[in-house]
């Protein structure tokens, strides 16, 4: 039986530790998951360490040019010795490796080496907290009488102690707050580990009543694709208003699909708890949902783009349905209407046009037009196919994220030797081709080697498998490659993984698919 509140579950602290930890309370950023592997916590006070050195103050606050986050990393690690200012401090700084991170620690100094009360005590995690000038004052003042008269230290360690606890409110966290942190973080690692699919489908409608930006559903879905959770666009027989999981898998919410507002889902689930559409055709779909709800025109492209509107008798492609829709619209309220209540649902939009036309008084005005329609139907002005490419446009516009298949889909398979999921689990070594697309690039200046100041480039790429955060693309390649390697744009990466970190990728050559 598994224990939430047990603490020791080897399997949670690897998710952790291996830097799986998207969702996962304070470590979701970039950042939480680069030092989760670096730190590699594997209880409650070393993952509330982990919490409170990843904030700013200490990432900046540096000393032997290292941030504290560093040393702490590296003394963990064993690459660095363990050393204390004073030996009589290291029963309070032997938990953190010599570190001072929490204004606790500097309290509990205080109170050792100066005979601080609780009152004086606490007045100097104030003047840390709160970084009052003139408070800090008067408690050095009342810090180094302290030591003097206890005789712990010499008059010189007791100015280097309190100099190096005065730095410390750059930084120094509550520790109190940090084991909160740290127990609601195991939490919510424990619930993405053993209540997976429960998890994402929670984490993706977290909302506060607004949908999710783009942006974020886009990580969070990349995420559980990585932990082999699927996410698929909505369908009739699957048509929630919220992402909701169903079958083993998860499906797109509707409000969260752009242009589709809280009306339209409002609508669409009314119609759905009144009778079963999975079963509809495209005609049911276009006179019974669309006609029928009065779903908007904006609302409508975007369901019929992402597929909303598939089930097992409507199997059209979308560019088909779209075209069919503005043909649609180019009819008459009254003629719209006819086929409403006429139309035969096994037939297509051109064949209840004909119905019409043979079945309903048309103005002559009228009759060119409608013969005009169903003319196009019959010979559409291009292809209405659905491509990979068209697809994966057309989910990513509408909903974040392509689901259905990426712009690598149709390549990869002959291109590719790995997927980015494989290096981004650190299960694979040597040279790899991946054939992906570029979803961010950041250009940095180098600072050192033979000729500092030359871009090189960060990228963030992606497959079918997931998203590979972790490519590097020095400053000699970039300048080679530099006319292909753009946001957005498909490309070939011929690389190696990174001796250093196995789940990243050093680019070699890249070029256009």
């Amino acid at each position: 039986m598994f224990d939430i509140n047990d603490f020791r579950d080897d399997n949670v602290w690897d998710l952790i530790c291996e830097g799986r930890t998207k969702g996962v309370f304070q470590l979701e950023s970039n950042l939480g998951k680069h030092w989760a592997k670096k730190v590699s916590p594997r209880s409650v006070n070393e993952l509330a360490a982990l919490i409170s050195l990843i904030r700013p103050g200490c990432l900046k606050a540096y000393t032997e040019g290292k941030s504290m986050t560093q040393h702490y990393a590296d003394r963990k690690a064993n690459l660095d010795p363990v050393t204390y200012p004073h030996e009589s401090v290291e029963p309070i700084l032997k938990e953190t490796y010599g570190v001072l991170v929490y204004q606790e620690q500097s309290m509990m100094i205080a109170q050792k080496l100066a005979g601080f009360d609780l009152k004086e005590a606490d007045a100097l995690r104030k003047a840390i907290g709160k970084k009052k000038a003139d408070l800090m004052e008067q408690v050095k003042k009342s810090f180094l009488e302290g030591t003097e008269k206890r005789g712990i230290v010499s008059k010189e360690v007791a100015e280097e102690i309190f100099s190096w606890i005065e730095k410390s409110n750059r930084y120094a966290f509550n520790k109190s707050h940090a084991v909160s942190y740290a127990i609601n973080a195991y939490w919510s690692a424990y619930c993405k580990n053993y209540r997976m699919l429960d998890f994402y489908t929670s984490y993706l409608n977290r909302s506060d009543r607004k949908p999710k930006p783009q942006i974020e559903i886009k990580q969070l879905v990349m995420d559980a694709k990585f932990e082999g959770i699927e996410v698929y666009p909505p369908r009739l027989q699957y048509m929630y208003t919220n992402f909701t999981d169903s079958d083993d898998k998860i499906y797109f919410g509707l409000r969260h699909i752009k242009n589709v507002g809280t009306k339209e889902c409002e609508k669409i689930g009314k119609l759905i708890g009144q009778q079963d559409v999975s079963g509809y055709s495209w005609m049911d779909v276009l006179v019974k949902i669309i006609n029928g709800c009065k779903i908007n025109k904006r609302a409508a492209i975007s369901l019929i783009s992402v597929g909303a509107f598939n089930g097992a008798n409507n199997l059209k492609h979308r560019q088909e349905m779209l075209y069919e829709f503005d043909s649609w619209k180019n009819l008459s309220a009254r003629e719209q209407k006819h086929i409403e209540e006429n139309y035969d649902s096994k037939c297509s939009l051109s064949e209840n046009i004909q119905m019409l036309i043979e079945n309903f008084k048309i103005t002559s005005r009228r009759a060119t037009t409608v013969n005009d329609i169903k003319k196009s139907l019959d010979n559409p002005f291009y292809d209405l196919s659905d491509s990979v490419e068209t697809i994966a446009d057309q989910e990513l516009k509408f909903l974040g994220c392509p689901l259905t298949c990426t712009k690598t889909d149709s390549v990869s398979a002959s291109l590719s030797s790995f997927l980015c999921k494989d290096v981004s689990k650190g299960t694979i070594k040597g040279k790899v081709n991946l054939a992906v697309q570029i979803n961010s690039l950041r250009e940095y200046k180098t600072k050192k080697g033979k000729n500092p100041g030359q871009l090189m480039a960060f990228l963030a790429v992606e497959d079918s498998s997931g998203e590979l955060d972790s490519v590097t693309v020095f400053p000699d390649t970039y300048r080679e490659h530099r006319d292909v390697l753009i946001e957005g744009n498909t490309v070939l990466i011929n690389g190696e993984v990174s001796k250093k970190d196995k789940s990243s990728i050093i680019v070699n050559k890249a070029s256009q698919i």
